[in-house]
């Protein structure tokens, strides 16, 4: 795991500066505290830059920049190749390659480039975003950028008006170069009040752009940028395996035996090792497998709040610790080292995630470095492709319900009933109701996330005025940006994604767009990041077994009722874990990780803060939002709590972080 940062200058002859270069990665030394390298073409064109984590083959010669022995291709890396050995072996039989390392996988990325191109992609089990730097024709040089398949690693992009193309895998290194400064994009900030993160490409900032999860950009001799989508995966009707042909067993043991082969994968380490543990399903299972091939316990890690023990899962992470006999290391943390924690979580996120949960993994993440553990397995991604929310089946009985019998007109008693839920005032029982008609009347999606926060009514309230946002997207990537995110409605985001699946899925078809729609937005923008951005900042290397691309190819072929049975999600899943796990910790209902927003918001101190940042931000005073109905809705949630912590986090994530990083404040909270 690293930091990789670059430069590309075609647009005129003026060599690029160095210093620049190095600044860039200067600023992303907790992705690599362990060394640092630059390198410059000799046409001084080009310039890339690495901040190493020192995680496979510990050696000098694996530094990087990396370049091959004709000096004529350079590489960048960050992330893993776990199959690297695999496909080393083959390099090596075809005698074509020097060898300067013993087994570094960056090494066996460069020559596996050099042999296939960009297809050698296709070959590679692993989290990576690279770069490749390939002048073996001198006269049309090229820049590769790619962001591995299912989005684990983060690459940026961005042009300044020279000309220049800048990359790097955090955007604060790209605002190192002067020509650069931070400005908000404004569509970008409409479409993250709704899904709470900004949806690839666009980030929080004005002209910077991310690769989409599965995506490579190719810049070249020209300054001309072309994007490509690689990889991609799709359910349909027709690639639904049916239950005939594949029983429930057959299929339980299938997926048992592609878990233990990803678990092992990511066990591939030159340095200690271990596990983060909630307690749940995902987090045992993954130290379960991981127990079965180590001759060591297995490193867990754990957190929890003081005063607050109904956020906490100690008791069931100690139950599978002591199963299993780990090494189990805690940390409980306070409300106010956590919320003094706040200024800094914004700095750290780049842009924002309103996902609370941010907070309590830093300090799980400082716990796994201060025990001398550099590497640790995560659960993410089961949820989203196994169907494990509650939601899935609360969609599923909506679709069923209300949205299918309103698309389709049903009988005129249905119908006088709609027109009476749409004319009736909102009550708590019908106001989702409503929106999902409304939905279904406008030829909308149903589903819009698993994180969905500002829509329908509230929305409205919020953000009644749209003149604020209206912002042009200048896109210098062909192919990377979707008009339908130009739109100040995110539900055309979520159609770009959706529409063109509807008519082609296994029925009911919702189901088959929550896991694709969260495989877009909500699984590579919002929870990968914020395990990126977090453990990243003390330079811990998070590995997601459950995003293995076998695992979700295979997940995306299995009959529905294999992941969603009645109201139990993750069915088969669960199966597989009776051969490892009690009944208790499978069948729990799933707690979540996060932080007492609701209760925090309600002290008095807090509740002042939050006040005092919403009252003085240009978001404010711009006309962003109403500013009657959020003061209306913070003094109700710091008065006496009113159910809207999540709502109002998401205001205030985007309030602190503009304060940091547009206003450049030293008191952000």
């Amino acid at each position: 795991m690293c930091g990789i940062a670059g430069i590309l200058n075609f647009a005129d002859d003026r060599p690029l500066d160095t210093d620049i270069l190095e600044a860039m990665g200067d600023r992303m030394v907790h992705r690599g505290p362990d060394s640092a390298g630059i390198w410059r073409s000799q046409d001084g064109r080009c310039g890339l830059g690495h901040r190493r984590l020192s995680i496979i083959d510990l050696s000098d010669a694996a530094s990087q920049p990396m370049v091959n022995s004709d000096g004529d291709v350079t590489i960048v890396f960050n992330g893993e190749i776990y199959n690297h050995a695999e496909i080393r072996r083959k390099l090596e039989a075809l005698g074509k390659y020097e060898w300067q390392t013993d087994h570094s996988d960056t090494e066996v990325l460069l020559h596996a480039y050099e042999e296939w191109g960009l297809d050698c992609i296709d070959r590679f089990y692993g989290m990576f975003a690279f770069a490749v730097f390939d002048g073996r024709q001198p006269d049309k040089p090229v820049l590769h950028l790619v962001r591995d398949r299912v989005g684990v690693k983060p690459l940026y992009l961005t042009r300044t008006q020279a000309g220049e193309w800048l990359f790097a895998s955090e955007i604060r290194a790209l605002f190192a170069h002067p020509a650069l400064t931070p400005e908000m994009d404004r569509t970008a900030f409409w479409h993250y009040l709704t899904f709470i993160v900004a949806p690839a490409p666009l980030t929080m900032f004005r002209g910077v752009f991310k690769l989409p999860a599965g995506f490579r950009v190719t810049i070249d001799h020209n300054g001309r940028a072309t994007a490509e989508r690689y990889w991609d995966c799709v359910s349909s009707a027709s690639n639904t395996i049916s239950e005939s042909d594949l029983g429930e067993d057959e299929a339980a043991d299938q997926l048992l035996a592609l878990l233990r082969k990803s678990v092992s994968r990511r066990m591939v380490s030159d340095v200690p090792f271990g596990a983060l543990l909630s307690g749940g399903i995902d987090s045992s299972l993954n130290v379960a497998l991981m127990s079965e091939l180590m001759d060591r316990p297995v490193s867990t890690f754990t957190v929890g709040y003081k005063k607050h023990d109904d956020f906490n899962e100690f008791h069931h992470a100690r139950r599978v610790a002591e199963r299993y006999g780990t090494q189990h290391h805690e940390i409980l943390i306070d409300d106010k080292e956590a919320q003094d924690f706040l200024p800094l979580l914004v700095e750290l996120q780049d842009e924002p995630i309103a996902d609370n949960v941010c907070i309590p993994l830093y300090f799980l993440a400082k716990l796994v470095r201060d025990s001398g553990t550099t590497v640790v397995q995560v659960g993410e991604g089961a949820d989203e492709h196994f169907l494990g929310y509650w939601w899935c089946a609360h969609y599923r009985d909506k679709y069923e319900q209300v949205y299918k019998p309103a698309r389709g007109g049903q009988s005129p008693g249905f119908l006088r009933r709609l027109r009476n839920l749409i004319a009736s005032p909102i009550r708590p029982e019908s106001a989702e109701d409503k929106e999902i008609v409304t939905r279904a009347l406008s030829g909308q999606e149903l589903f819009w996330g698993g994180a969905a926060c500002w829509w329908g009514d509230l929305r409205e309230k919020l953000t009644p005025n749209t003149e604020p946002f209206r912002q042009i997207v200048n896109c210098p990537v062909e192919g990377l940006f979707d008009k339908s995110h130009q739109d100040l409605d995110s539900h055309e985001v979520v159609r770009s994604y959706l529409g063109p699946l509807t008519g082609s899925l296994a029925k009911p078809e919702v189901l088959q767009k929550i896991s694709y729609l969260e495989s877009k937005i909500r699984l590579p923008e919002h929870l990968l990041m914020r395990v990126d951005k977090m453990t990243m900042a003390h330079s811990i290397e998070a590995r997601v077994p459950f995003l293995d691309h076998d695992i979700v190819e295979f997940a995306a072929r299995l009959p529905l009722s294999y992941k969603l049975s009645g109201n139990m999600g993750k069915n088969l899943l669960k199966k597989v874990a009776t051969r490892f796990l009690d009944e208790d910790t499978i069948y729990r209902k799933k707690q979540g990780f996060g932080a007492p927003m609701d209760r925090w918001f309600t002290e008095d101190s807090f509740g002042k803060q939050c006040r005092t940042a919403y009252e003085r931000s240009p978001l404010r005073q711009e006309g962003f939002f109403d500013d009657d109905f959020v003061m209306g809705m913070l003094r109700e949630q710091t008065s006496r709590g009113g159910g809207n912590g999540f709502h109002l986090w998401t205001i205030l994530n985007a309030v602190l972080w503009h304060a940091h990083w547009v206003e450049g404040r030293a008191d952000t909270f």
